[in-house]
This record gives structure tokens, C-alpha cells and sequence, in this order.
């Protein structure tokens, strides 16, 4: 599979009014009342955000019923209702099946259909995502020159970084993004497809070059069922997939293998210990570097890797394979993930604490944080301690579960709980026990500062994980707006101080300075 990708676009100058759009022309099942057509320049789904002009496509989900709130949507200057039923209005009316998938489909064509001339990428999953993508946008950012993505770390445009885009895009979000990114003259664009945005459509409209699917873990579906509903969702995505497209999977997941064995679409995969196609075999491991050797075709080629995890060797292999599929300059490709060394939140290393290495992981489910401390395992660091954060979300059981994994897998435990009280800390903390043969490991420090500074203070050897919180900010219980690299950089600092011996050389007796000696 060959296409072109060059940072040239003709498009860059084209102009951000939204293209007119005859909902006539547009949906051919639909049935209008009050007119024969609705022009469409400008749509919302909820009724607050309505203007004069607008047409309003009410979301109906399991949680909310926007249909409810259509006279509020018309008070506000709504001219028509798009409506899964009939509603008491005065406006005209078009009649669909599904609101939220119209809606992200209209928003896609109001803003110029942006993915039919960028390279557009999903990368889907229940792990993985986050540091796929951001793989995958460094090496084509090395080919290209730019390169718009959106993940749950952040969004460009190829002009513009915005850190603060940490959650899922709507539709509208997602149509106005990629059509910054077109006429910003990026040539591909890299989306990060959660669960929840293919349950809500939100990508309806968007026609994908290639779909990478990282896995189908079901510890993180919660069981069976989870997991074919989630496949039933990736059948839906794969009707989305161009002519020329293609399916990039870890052939490593069991489970993304049995859901491309049944999928009708053409797939490449890639992995580490099952691929057919793009594979790597393990050279080195230590200090937080793995050395792989990539084979992709005929194709040799080693890949350095500066964060450590089979699962970061996967993430990275994937930028690789897709780079083969597209007949890209491999060399130029491999290049590119090697220059993405740090992924906030995600095996991050602390570049401070030196003696004792620290890495922060976002990791909180028990397959995560086994994952996490596997990868750290296997580049010899020593005995971990490990700081987690207790996740609300987690039933007794799941914290059952992660009991048991931090027994097995870890030197000593901190439990807390940054969006928890005291009380509620210390009751999740009784389910983790809960899983625990011998506890007395396991320390309970509700404040998750005071945990961070406790768990760098007393490891003099091995390595120290903080789990649970990742790049996430909080506010600690002095108000103050705080995270684990910000904490953890303090208390690396406060014990090197403290640790600092007091000796001076000894000056020539007319002089009072005085050297410290730096330890």
C-alpha cells in the first residue's frame, strides 16, 4: 500500500465559512415536516448552545434526552429541529433514526469533509492509545513536517499545541479540529478513539485511512460481555475505513486476533511475539532503554527505545508497521519514534531522582499496573515501591484483584486516594488488603503528597512507581493545584538536600569563603 505525504496543501488557503448543506441532498431516509428541505450552515445538539440561525439536532442517549429541551433550542434562535420523532414545534422538522450519528456526520460536512484529503489515522483500544498515536505523530511529523493529532494528552493542529484538550472531542469539537489541521497544511491527522466516542457516533462521517487497533483486553471491559460489545462497535468503525484502507493490529492480543479473524477487512499486523508481518526481536533491556530489531518485509533495522515496557515496544512498533504499510522511508520512519523519549504519564521518568529511579504511570486497573511493573522487572531496576492512587471507579473486587497483583509484583505499597477522603481511603484500602496474604507491606497515607515524599524518603535501592494519576492534576489539602511529576521532583530535591553532607575545603586563613562539595 503506497499514497503520497507531502507537508504541501493546497487547501491551506480555503476559507473556514462552513459549506451550506441541503439536508434533502444530504439524507436520503429522511422525512421532513413543515418544509421541503433545511439548509444547514451551522448546527448544535444541546439547546444552551443554540444561536439565531442554527439548526438543532437534540443528542438522545441512555443519560440525556435533548429533545426535551427543543422549545429552549428555538427560543435561542434555532430555525429547524433535526428529531428522531415528532415534535409539538412550530419550526420545520427532519425526521432520522439515530440524532448523534447525523449530527456528527452533518458537522463533518459543514466543515468540508477534512479527512478526505489528509491521511486520516484512528487508533483504537482498551490500552495503548495515548502512547500509539503520539508514536505514530512523531514519526509522521520526521516524514512530513507536520502533523495534526488529538489524544487524551493533547491536541495540534500542526501550528497549535493545546495541552488542556485531556478529554474525548464531540463531533462538532472533532469536525472543527480537522478542518484546522487541513488548512494549516497538515497532511494527516491522528485521532485517539476511546470507547465512548464510537458508542456516541462521534466519529460518523470520517473517512479513515487507517484504523490501528492496540487491543481488546477484557480485565479492561469488565468480562465478556464487554468485550462483544466493543467488537460489535469496531465492526461499526470498520465501515468507515476508505476504498484503499486498512486495519494495522497487535497480533500479540489474543483477542484483536480472533476480532480480525471474523472482521471483513484487509489487515497488516504487528507485534513482538505473534506477528505474521511487522514483528521485533528483543536485543537489549537496561536503565530504561530497549534495543529492538524491527523486521518489516525485508527490511532490518534497529529501534532504541528510551521508555521501558514491552507494551512502549508495541506502542512504537505500531508507528513502525504503519510507516511500512504506506511504503514510507522506514529509516526516516524509525527515526522519528526514536525521537518521541518521554510520554507524560506513561512510564514517565522523573530526570531528577537519579540514584533511585522514578517513573510515574497513569496505570490503575490491576492489569496495568502489572503491566507497568512487569516492564520495569525486566530492566533489572531492583525491589519496586509503588505509590497508587485508589481509584473511585474500582469495585471491591477489581481492588481485590489489585491486592493480589501489588503482592506479587511489588517491594513495598503506598495506598491513597488524591480524589478521595480520608474515610473513603481507608475503606477502598481494606478491599486491596483484602487480596493481600501478608499486608504488612502495604502502607495507607490517604494524602497523597505526603505518600509521594514518604515512598522517595524511604527507598534507598530498587525503583519507585507512582501509579494511578499519571499527568493528571489535583488540588492537595492545602488547595493547592498539584501532580505526581510536580511532587515528585520536590521530594527528590528535599531528600538530595537533605542528604547533602556539609563539608567545605578548607580556605587559605585570609579568606572566608567557603566551597561546599557537591555529593
Amino acid at each position: 500500500m503506497s499514497t503520497s505525504f507531502s507537508s504541501d496543501d493546497s487547501n491551506s488557503s480555503e476559507s473556514t465559512q462552513n459549506h451550506a448543506l441541503s439536508l434533502r441532498e444530504f439524507l436520503d431516509a429522511a422525512v421532513f415536516v413543515g418544509a421541503e428541505d433545511i439548509s444547514v450552515t451551522q448546527c448544535v445538539d444541546r439547546a444552551e448552545k443554540c444561536r439565531p440561525g442554527d439548526v438543532f439536532v437534540p443528542r438522545h442517549n441512555a443519560n440525556v434526552d435533548e429533545h426535551d429541551r427543543v422549545e429552549e433550542a428555538i427560543r435561542r434562535g434555532a430555525i429547524a429541529v433535526v428529531c428522531d420523532r415528532i415534535l409539538p414545534v412550530s419550526v420545520p422538522q427532519c425526521l432520522v433514526d439515530d440524532t448523534q450519528e447525523v449530527f456528527a456526520r452533518v458537522c463533518q460536512r459543514i466543515f468540508g469533509d477534512p479527512s478526505k484529503r489528509m491521511l486520516t489515522i484512528g487508533v483504537v483500544g482498551t490500552s495503548g492509545k495515548s502512547s500509539t498515536a503520539l508514536f505514530v505523530s512523531s514519526m509522521l511529523k520526521k516524514l512530513g513536517g507536520a502533523v495534526g493529532y488529538y489524544t487524551s494528552l493533547g491536541s495540534s493542529d500542526s501550528t497549535t499545541c493545546d495541552r488542556t484538550t485531556t478529554r474525548p472531542p464531540g463531533a462538532k469539537r472533532l469536525a472543527e479540529w480537522m478542518q484546522r489541521a487541513d488548512q494549516s497544511g497538515a497532511p494527516a491527522a491522528v485521532i485517539e478513539l476511546t470507547p465512548a466516542m464510537l458508542r456516541q457516533n462521534v466519529t460518523a462521517g470520517v473517512e479513515f485511512d487507517l484504523i490501528i487497533l492496540t487491543g481488546m483486553r477484557g480485565s479492561q471491559l469488565r468480562g465478556g460481555a464487554g468485550v462483544r460489545h466493543f467488537g460489535k462497535l469496531l465492526d461499526k468503525l470498520a465501515n468507515s475505513v476508505k476504498s484503499h484502507g486498512m486495519l494495522l493490529y497487535n497480533a500479540d492480543d489474543a483477542q484483536a486476533s480472533n476480532w480480525v479473524e471474523r472482521a471483513d477487512i484487509s489487515a497488516i499486523s504487528y507485534g513482538i511475539d505473534a506477528s505474521e508481518h511487522v514483528r521485533a526481536k528483543r536485543l537489549s533491556r537496561d536503565g530504561g532503554q530497549q534495543q529492538l530489531l524491527v523486521m518489516a518485509g525485508n527490511i532490518l533495522m534497529p529501534l532504541t527505545i528510551r521508555i521501558p515496557g514491552d507494551h512502549m515496544a508495541r506502542a512504537a512498533l505500531a508507528a513502525v508497521a504503519t510507516a511500512w504499510m504506506f511504503d514510507f522511508n522506514v529509516p526516516d520512519s524509525i527515526s522519528g519514534v526514536e525521537l518521541l523519549t518521554n510520554i507524560p504519564g506513561r512510564m514517565q521518568r522523573v530526570s531528577q531522582s537519579v540514584e533511585v529511579p522514578l517513573f510515574i504511570d497513569s496505570g490503575h486497573t490491576p492489569d496495568r499496573i502489572a503491566t507497568a511493573l512487569h516492564g520495569l522487572r525486566q530492566h533489572h531496576f531492583g525491589p519496586a515501591t509503588v505509590v497508587v492512587d485508589l481509584n473511585p471507579g474500582l469495585d471491591a473486587k477489581w481492588r481485590q484483584r489489585l491486592g493480589e497483583v501489588l503482592e506479587k509484583s511489588a517491594h513495598k505499597v503506598v495506598l491513597t486516594g488524591s480524589d478521595l477522603g480520608v474515610k473513603s481511603t481507608q475503606t477502598a484500602a481494606m478491599d486491596v488488603l483484602g487480596g493481600c496474604d501478608a499486608p504488612g507491606r502495604v502502607q495507607v497515607i490517604p494524602d497523597r503528597s505526603a505518600a509521594i515524599r514518604w515512598a522517595v524518603d524511604n527507598t534507598s535501592q530498587g525503583v519507585v512507581l507512582l501509579s494511578g494519576c499519571g499527568e493528571k492534576e489535583w488540588a492537595d489539602r492545602e488547595g493547592n493545584i498539584v501532580s505526581d511529576e510536580m511532587l515528585a521532583k520536590l521530594a527528590v530535591t528535599h531528600k538530595n538536600d537533605a542528604s547533602t553532607p556539609n563539608l567545605a575545603v578548607f580556605p587559605p586563613p585570609e579568606s572566608n569563603i567557603v566551597f561546599p562539595i557537591d555529593s
